[in-house]
């Protein structure tokens, strides 16, 4: 028999190592289940885009028993996700509260208008992307997005934008580069900053503003009825099924790209086991019929990562939104 040499020990070693990691992250789940009823916190109102993925993954967990505990909803608006992050944390590293949460987990540091963010919680995962749609009020002498570009270089102020998010989250986002990339100074728009996508098209519906930038899936039923019309979104190719009417910008000569995301992130130092419990929840989740069907009700892109794929993704969009802020002028100084 041939003696063992030091590098091949080490690399068996290194073996058992790697195999035992695997075993122990494959039953991590099951050394930690919550043992009252867990809450995905949404931090604005009910209606909005936030809201309806987290009440889908509700309904899915309800649907399947993918929980031993009752799974709650929550809205607690305000801050640009701030609240809902101050909420979850308020009960320390209790993994029976989550939250989710879109850009200003990121851009609310950024342009200084808060200093809780992406240092203050556990990333668990990114549920899916969701396009953004400028729309205006079915009445409206407003009819396309050229109309409301020559609108506003003609009069900035004579036009009010509706937008579900605080400044430099991603409805703000979209439309200053969006009116940026059109000849327009984003620092002289009219913004009007609401806590959901549902709030903002109420605005739109009631004339209270001229235009509103919202998620896609918020729209669609009021533009079905006729309440608002939705004249441009940022993308490269038309939207099918509902949108397939909707023209991109760049159609209308304003060549700019822009989605949205939702992710769902746990209280700051959150324990292995508890982020791998959630891990295996939302991966059950989004696999689900049920949760692909409301992907394509509501026009969301399914686009799971896990709780390691979505710490990797935050951190490289916080290096993306730095730059864009920055380029817009919206970043603090």
């Amino acid at each position: 028999m041939k003696k063992l040499t030091d590098s091949r020990r080490f690399r068996i070693f290194l073996g058992f190592c790697a195999a035992a990691f695997v075993v122990a992250n494959a039953r991590a789940a099951d050394t930690w289940q919550p043992d009252r009823s867990v809450s995905i916190v949404v931090p604005s109102a009910p209606g909005g885009g936030l809201d309806l993925a987290a009440r889908m993954v509700q309904a899915v967990v309800e649907k399947d028993k993918l929980s031993n505990q009752t799974l709650t909803v929550l809205n607690k608006p305000g801050g640009g996700g701030t609240v809902g992050i101050a909420y979850m944390n308020a009960h320390g590293n209790d993994g029976q509260y989550v939250t989710v949460q879109a850009l200003p987990l990121i851009t609310n540091s950024i342009t200084g208008a808060s200093r809780i963010g992406l240092n203050d919680v556990t990333p668990l995962a990114q549920l899916l992307t969701e396009q953004v749609v400028f729309s205006v009020n079915g009445d409206s002498p407003i009819k396309s997005g050229t109309d409301l570009i020559n609108q506003l270089r003609k009069d900035p102020s004579s036009v009010s934008i509706a937008v579900s998010s605080s400044p430099g989250g991603q409805s703000h986002d979209a439309a200053a580069l969006v009116f940026k990339t059109a000849g327009i100074n984003p620092k002289n728009l009219k913004v009007v900053f609401f806590d959901s996508g549902g709030e903002a098209v109420t605005a739109l519906m009631g004339n209270h503003v001229t235009v509103a930038v919202t998620p896609a899936g918020v729209v669609l039923g009021p533009s079905k009825s006729g309440k608002v019309r939705m004249i441009a979104i940022p993308s490269n190719i038309r939207e099918p099924g509902d949108f397939r009417a909707v023209p991109t910008w760049k159609e209308q000569g304003v060549d700019v790209t822009f989605s949205t995301w939702r992710v769902v992130v746990g209280p700051k130092n959150m324990t292995p086991a508890q982020i791998a419990w959630w891990d295996q929840l939302f991966a059950k989740v989004t696999a689900s019929p049920e949760w692909a069907a409301a992907a394509k009700r509501n026009l969301w892109t399914p686009e799971y990562k896990n709780s390691a794929e979505t710490r990797k993704f935050l951190d490289e969009e916080k290096v993306r939104l730095t730059q864009l802020l920055g380029e817009l002028g919206i970043a603090k100084q």
